[in-house]
Parts: C-alpha cells; sequence; structure tokens
C-alpha cells in the first residue's frame, strides 16, 4: 500500500495519519469557534472545505446585527500562529461580496492549548498571533 505524505512549511513530512489528526484538530477548533459564536447571540456557520481553494471562503462565517463577520481558524500547540497574505485576502475577498451588510469584519481566530486569541483585523497583510496576545475581538 502506498503512504501519501504532506509536506508542511518547516521541511518534516507527515504521514497520511498525522495530517489527518493535524485537520481534525483544526476541524474541532472551527466547531468550537461556531458554538461559542451561537452561544453569544451570533449566527454561524462552518464552512466545511476539503482542500485549499481559490474561493474566497472563510472557514467560519457569521452575522450579529448588521455586520458580517469572515473568520480563519487555527489551531495549535505551538507558542505563535502565522496567517499569510493569501488567506487574509481570502477573507477581504468573500466579505466585498456582501454589499448589504453596512458592517464586515475580518477576524483571524486562533486556537491555543488553554486559550483563544481572537483579533479582528482591518488591512491585508500577514500577520502572526502570539499565545501571550489579548483578544480584541469581543463575543458579547
Amino acid at each position: 500500500m502506498k503512504k501519501t505524505h504532506v509536506k508542511p512549511k518547516k521541511g518534516r513530512v507527515l504521514s497520511s495519519n498525522e495530517s489527518k489528526r493535524i485537520r481534525s484538530y483544526g476541524h474541532r477548533a472551527e466547531r468550537a469557534l461556531v458554538k461559542k459564536l451561537r452561544e453569544n447571540g451570533f449566527k454561524a456557520v462552518r464552512i466545511p472545505v476539503s482542500a485549499s481553494s481559490s474561493e474566497p471562503l472563510p472557514d467560519v462565517f457569521a452575522t450579529k446585527g448588521k455586520c458580517l463577520y469572515a473568520f480563519e481558524v487555527k489551531a495549535t500547540s505551538a507558542d505563535k500562529v502565522h496567517f499569510d497574505h493569501s488567506q487574509i485576502e481570502k477573507l477581504f475577498s468573500f466579505l466585498a461580496m456582501f454589499e448589504a451588510y453596512e458592517e464586515k469584519m475580518a477576524v483571524l481566530a486562533c486556537k491555543f492549548p488553554y486559550k483563544w486569541v481572537v483579533k479582528s483585523v482591518n488591512e491585508k497583510n500577514e500577520y502572526t498571533i502570539d499565545a501571550n496576545e489579548k483578544s480584541t475581538f469581543i463575543f458579547g
């Protein structure tokens, strides 16, 4: 049986099972974020995309009042998480499609082992979020 390997950015080759485990960790974080948003009065859904897509789709999107939110979600056991420019560009492209909303917000959500760091972003840049940072996004 031929094994499929995924090569992460740092050069280590992951087995198929390791790759699936890492993806499922991210999917659980996305589902947890949807639950947290709904508990705080948002209407939220996870967009399950099985592979990288050229379509401008966020991991999670939500609405509350007259605002539309697009979330890029990452889960890690590391101290930092990096969001590259293309991921941020997709959030802004997704939000631009919805002209009816008065307010729109791109949001980065990082699930660290014992806490969430959730930050709204206003510019199409690269971002690195540290586990010790404070969230700037308010759920309530």
